[in-house]
C-alpha cells in the first residue's frame, strides 16, 4: 500500500509481462548470465535432462553388421523362387539354409531369411521352405537406423531418454554438455523466519512470517534442478 499525493494506494501498478520480460533478461544480460556455459563430458547414464553443447556424431553403425530380423533360416532368396505350401522346396542344413534366431549375423553367402513358421523341418538334414523371399527380406542390413560419421543430434539439444537410446546405439559413451547454471533464491525481509530457525515446538512471535516462497520455487525449479535458497 503506497501513499501518493497524500492519498492512499492499494494497489501496485501492474507492469505488462512482455515488459517485465524484457526488463528481466535485460538485467540478466548486463550481469553477463546470458552466456553459454562452458561443455562438460558426461556418460551417458548421467546426460537426461542436460543440453548438449556441440553436435553428436554416430562412432559406429546400427546395426554394426547384417542381421537376421526373425527366427528361421537364412537362404539364398534365388533357392526359394517357387516356393509355396504346395510345392515346398527342399534345402539342405548348412549348405542351402542356416537355422537363425532375430539378431544373429546373416551367415556369409546368404542374402535372405524364410521366417520359421514357413519352413518344416523334413529330416535332421534338411528342410522345407514354403515360401519365396526377396533378396535381404528378414534381413536387418548393416546401418539401416544409424550409419557411422552421421549426425545423431545437434547442438543445443535437450536430451531425453530415447536420444540417449540413440546414442548408445551409434556407439557414444559420453557426450559434451552445457554445465548446469548456479540460481540462488534470496528472500528478503526483517519480518521473515525461515524453517530451520524454529525449533520442534518454538512457536513465532507477532510480526514473524515463516518464510515459505523459496520453497515452492526451488520446488518449481525447471525439470527438477536444485536451487539453492537463502533467508536475507
Amino acid at each position: 500500500m503506497n501513499q501518493h499525493n497524500g492519498h492512499r494506494r492499494y494497489f501496485l501498478t501492474d507492469i505488462p509481462l512482455e515488459d517485465a520480460l524484457h526488463t528481466f533478461n535485460q538485467a540478466l544480460g548486463v550481469a553477463g548470465a546470458l552466456a553459454r556455459t562452458p561443455p562438460e563430458l558426461l556418460p551417458l547414464s548421467q546426460a537426461q535432462g542436460r543440453v548438449t553443447a556441440q553436435p553428436i556424431w554416430a562412432v559406429s553403425s546400427s546395426p554394426h553388421y547384417d542381421a537376421a530380423a526373425m527366427d528361421g533360416v537364412a537362404v539364398r532368396s534365388a533357392d526359394t523362387v517357387g516356393a509355396a505350401e504346395t510345392t515346398p522346396k527342399q534345402l539342405t542344413i548348412g549348405s542351402q539354409a542356416v537355422w537363425v534366431d532375430t539378431g544373429d549375423p546373416l551367415p556369409a553367402g546368404f542374402d535372405a531369411v524364410v521366417m520359421i513358421e514357413q519352413v518344416h523341418q523334413s529330416s535332421d538334414g534338411e528342410v522345407e521352405v514354403m515360401a519365396p523371399v526377396a533378396p535381404w527380406q528378414h534381413v536387418r542390413p548393416l546401418g539401416e537406423d544409424i550409419v557411422a560419421t552421421e549426425l545423431v543430434l545437434p547442438e543445443g539439444h535437450l536430451l531425453r531418454p530415447v536420444d540417449l537410446g540413440a546414442c548408445a546405439a551409434a556407439g557414444v559413451r559420453e557426450v559434451a554438455v552445457r554445465r548446469k547454471p548456479k540460481v540462488a533464491i534470496l528472500p528478503t525481509g526483517d519480518e521473515l523466519v525461515s524453517t530451520g530457525q524454529l525449533g520442534p515446538s518454538e512457536s513465532l512471535v507477532p510480526g514473524a512470517i515463516v518464510e515459505f516462497n523459496s520453497l515452492v520455487l526451488a520446488g518449481l525449479g525447471w525439470r527438477g534442478q536444485s536451487f539453492s535458497s537463502n533467508s536475507g
